[in-house]
């Protein structure tokens, strides 16, 4: 018996095809999007390319007024700080769409391991459209900070420039992040569904819905709001965590939270003059300025083989002794993180290096896994990092004062590694060959080559603790001594252009749309006083101080192992400061405690980013070698944490010589 067959009338399927699509349809408009991603990219690099310039020559202006017209001349230029409220912001807004493009943003994707790769697809799409709509929020903002600007007729006071014309670039710039997460919004949603109606519906329907209803709340809940101000806060805090960890982007999250909660206050439109404002403010910030000058610096460094100079010194100082590569692999992962300032990035470029050496002279996974992934942790501690940078804007703290806290941790993590290798090798001797001798040709070689790298870092980190320049003016010499050791080394090749500008504006992008969420959610708690309101609270409990330090801590710790340090600075930053400052801790200190926090998360079994980082670079290695080779690291660095809370003079004695 032959098995019976239905066939669809041919006008029930043109009319299906006609209402949802077809796979061969979809495939179509993905095709045309990632047509029209390319080229939205390609705009995006040349603009992105322009700003990087113009940050470059901003910087290059500092340092010949830092070296050559104040320290030779003894007359500095004029209306240097005018570059920062006019040029300035125009030059970080080119970058931003830029590092869209590249999606270069933040999300926490701690539920990938539980929910099916098909939710997650559809929970990512929703983010984009979220974030979407906080770019629109944030684009709508600078333009109101613009036109009120050029209705003013403002001008800065020195050279009397006109800031109007500079604000409304701004704003064209934000326009152009729009389209640019769009097409990010629309090709992830076509990664839901094979039929490209159904697809875009399932993401941008729910997207679009909460939207609105953020829309609605804002509009008519104001009193209830107001009269219920506690649990209203808490709802809010509570739907920050929800969204993190659903996928939605932590820019959008807190922009949208923060502005809802704000909005809920002063009204929807002073909610977005607010967030306009916070915008520009950071924008123009010459504090902040230190961020892309590092990054410059950063990638200029590794581009010029600065950050490989300080490896080979570090491995071959190192050599006598046993387990001399992995002590070379610390060191090289403090002089690395001293030219980038992040930890993911020194895990990953120094894996790349350390691991196939380290396993071809004998040494064990587990002792190169655990060198590697706790070194990495110096990519934050070690001066620049952006961490530190965030903290001090988040709490209104001296970078530069940071920067002075974190050194003597910084060498107390770098000591406590080395005791942990010494006492990794008491333990397992067969970990690392025996000791060889030194090579006195190769050491001066390496030395030799590493001098610029040594030298740039003793007058940047030397001249700022000495107060010679401020952290901005430091970070301006390091991105122009950087890109002069490019130069002379004839290290750069025009067409490492885009590579070079991409490495600055994907972490600058991301970095700079985190710092506008934050700022939005510093501006939210302190409009209610939650940061006052949990001091008073936690002040009030019958326990003593470094108990709920303790507890924090922990809390810390667990968080610090689901979620990146930035992100963690980003959401907890400005609440837990105030509320260590009323149990009568310093506001530095506890910054310096909650960088060694949140990076000891990073290293922390089973979830810390840095194993993952590494297993990424070096996929031989199992999880499990990884997990084992890093707890003794782990144990130092909580040793490192208790001799901290029992003596903050380790963190606040060299900024009191300041």
């Amino acid at each position: 018996m032959s098995e019976a067959t239905m066939t669809i009338p041919t006008n029930v399927r043109d009319r299906h095809v006609e209402l949802y699509g077809s796979e061969h349809h979809g495939r179509q408009i993905d095709g045309l999007l990632a047509r029209i991603d390319t080229r939205l990219a390609g705009f995006n690099r040349l603009i992105a390319l322009i700003g990087v310039v113009a940050i470059l020559v901003t910087a290059l202006i500092q340092t010949l007024d830092v070296i050559v017209m104040r320290a030779i001349f003894s007359s500095p230029l004029t209306g240097i700080n005018e570059i920062f409220s006019t040029v300035f912001p125009v030059s970080i807004a080119a970058v931003l769409a830029a590092g869209l493009s590249q999606r270069a943003t933040l999300e926490v994707d701690m539920m990938a391991g539980i929910l099916s790769p098909r939710a997650v697809r559809y929970l990512r799409g929703i983010g984009a459209v979220l974030y979407l709509g906080a770019l629109v929020l944030i684009f709508w903002g600078v333009t109101l900070q613009a036109q009120s600007t050029l209705n003013r007729g403002t001008y800065t006071i020195l050279n009397e420039v006109p800031v109007g014309p500079f604000y409304a670039a701004v704003a064209l710039l934000f326009l152009l992040t729009i389209p640019t997460q769009l097409v990010v919004a629309l090709r992830l949603a076509l990664e839901t569904h094979a039929r490209w109606p159904v697809a875009i519906a399932l993401v941008f329907v729910p997207g679009v819905l909460i939207l609105a209803f953020f829309t609605w709340i804002a509009l008519s809940f104001g009193a209830y709001f107001m009269g219920n101000m506690v649990a209203s806060m808490l709802a809010i805090v509570a739907l920050i965590w929800v969204l993190i960890f659903t996928f939605v982007p932590v820019a959008a999250t807190l922009t949208l939270c923060s502005i809802l909660g704000v909005a809920l206050i002063f009204g929807v439109k002073g909610a977005v003059a607010t967030l306009g404002s916070e915008t520009m403010t950071l924008l123009s910030s010459y504090d902040i300025a230190v961020v892309p000058f590092f990054l410059i610096m950063g990638g200029l460094a590794v581009r010029s083989g600065m950050a490989a100079d300080i490896y080979n010194f570090a491995s071959a100082l190192s050599a006598p002794f046993r387990g001399g590569l992995a002590l070379g692999t610390i060191g090289g992962c403090a002089g690395f993180g001293a030219l980038t300032g992040s930890s993911v990035a020194t895990v990953a470029t120094i894996g790349k290096a350390a691991f196939p050496e380290m396993k071809s002279r004998g040494y064990s996974p587990l002792l190169s896994s655990g060198v590697i992934a706790a070194g990495g942790t110096l990519g934050q501690l070690v001066p620049p990092s952006t961490v530190v940078v965030i903290y001090a804007m988040m709490t209104e703290q001296s970078i530069g004062l940071m920067y002075a806290a974190i050194f003597v941790p910084a060498l107390i993590t770098i000591m406590l590694y080395i005791i942990a290798v010494f006492l990794f090798l008491a333990i397992s001797p067969n970990s690392a060959p025996s000791e060889a001798s030194w090579d006195a040709r190769e050491i001066l070689r390496c030395g030799w080559r590493a001098q610029p790298a040594v030298i740039m870092f003793v007058v940047i980190f030397g001249g700022m603790f000495a107060g010679i320049f401020t952290a901005s003016e430091a970070a301006a010499v390091g991105a122009v001594f950087a890109a002069l050791v490019l130069v002379l080394r004839k290290s750069y090749r025009l067409r490492d252009t885009p590579e070079i500008v991409a490495e600055v504006t994907s972490t600058t992008s991301m970095i700079y749309m985190l710092m506008i969420g934050g700022f939005a959610s510093t501006f939210f708690f302190s409009a209610t006083g939650l940061p006052e309101l949990a001091a008073r609270s936690i002040g009030g409990l019958p326990v003593p101080g470094w108990v709920v330090v303790s507890l924090i801590c922990l809390a810390f710790l667990v968080i610090g192992t689901i979620m990146d340090s930035i992100a963690v600075m980003m959401v907890t930053a400005s609440v837990t400061a105030s509320i260590v400052s009323s149990l009568g801790y310093d506001v530095i200190w506890w910054g310096v405690v909650m960088v060694v926090i949140v990076e000891l998360g990073v290293i922390t079994p089973p979830f810390g980013l840095n194993l993952f980082a590494l297993k990424s670079v070096a996929p031989e290695i199992t999880i499990r070698q990884i997990y084992g080779g890093v707890l003794p690291f782990v144990a130092a660095d909580i040793l490192k944490l208790v001799l901290l809370i029992a003596f903050p003079a380790l963190a606040l004695w060299l900024p009191s010589l300041m």
